[in-house]
């Protein structure tokens, strides 16, 4: 394997027909296995890299890290070393967050992702804080309830949730204390996924990751509430690598149509 690094420990093995390199960032409390069962469904032409934020999954007990600008430092210095193949970064609802911030600092390096999909969550400079990380425990379990995507067999066991809610208090640390400037824009285009009825990401807020980049943003809707990715899998992995292959077709050819 050509990477070793704890940020993606169990990339998939080097595709002979790769053309683009696809990491993905989960949400609050996530961890990269939560993308797993996407490898088997991502076109030869994807190698498939699943990111692990430190203290997260198998990252279990190494530091947290609640600063976003760090957090994207570290992340760009691990993706450098990988320039081989273009890169797409792929991040649901705080992991969209994470994907932004890394992008600026990727581009701070003198690299340029060849896009971005930003999933069920509002451009991060519009986003409202509500102080979820400064609640009880009970208050941070009620959102997480709200949410939905959390096992029932975490929330039914004190044991589980006194390792997870350091994790989720944390994440929501870091992404309430995130106000990034509207300027610089980034350089990549951005597709915005979501849920028809995600109740905490209306339009307006979705189209204003437009107001991030100078190139090109785009909506699509799925069927589902905020974690509509999980039940909506294959719709989701085809409309991106549909989306990233339009991309790369017009980066070839400068006048090749796109959708």
């Amino acid at each position: 394997m050509k990477n070793a690094s704890p940020w993606f420990p169990r990339p998939t093995p080097p595709r002979p027909e790769a053309r683009w390199r696809l990491v993905c960032l989960a949400f609050a409390g996530g961890a990269a296995a939560y993308f797993r069962p996407w490898e088997e469904k991502l076109p030869d032409t994807a190698e498939f890299w699943p990111a692990e934020l430190p203290g997260h999954g198998v990252r279990f007990g190494e530091p947290l890290v609640d600063d976003m600008e760090e957090l994207a430092r570290d992340l760009a210095a691990a993706l450098t070393p990988h320039d081989d193949l273009p890169l797409v970064l792929f991040g649901h609802s705080m992991g969209s967050a994470i994907i932004f911030a890394a992008t600026r600092a990727l581009e701070a390096r003198g690299l340029q992702p060849a896009a971005l999909v930003c999933s069920g969550r509002i451009a991060p400079h519009r986003v409202k804080a509500q102080g979820i990380h400064r609640r009880s425990d009970e208050g941070i379990v009620a959102e997480m309830i709200r949410l939905g995507g959390t096992p029932q067999e975490v929330l039914e066991n004190r044991e589980l949730l006194n390792l997870v809610l350091p994790v989720v208090r944390n994440d929501y640390r870091l992404i309430e204390t995130y106000d990034p400037a509207p300027h610089p824009r980034i350089r990549a285009p951005i597709r915005v996924f979501c849920g028809e009825a995600d109740e905490d990401a209306n339009r307006e807020g979705l189209l204003a990751w437009g107001e991030l980049t100078q190139a090109d943003c785009r909506l699509d809707y799925f069927p589902g509430d905020h974690f509509y990715l999980t039940d909506q899998r294959d719709d989701v992995v085809g409309a991106l690598a549909a989306f990233v292959e339009r991309e790369l077709g017009r980066t070839r050819d400068p006048k090749a149509a796109g959708a």
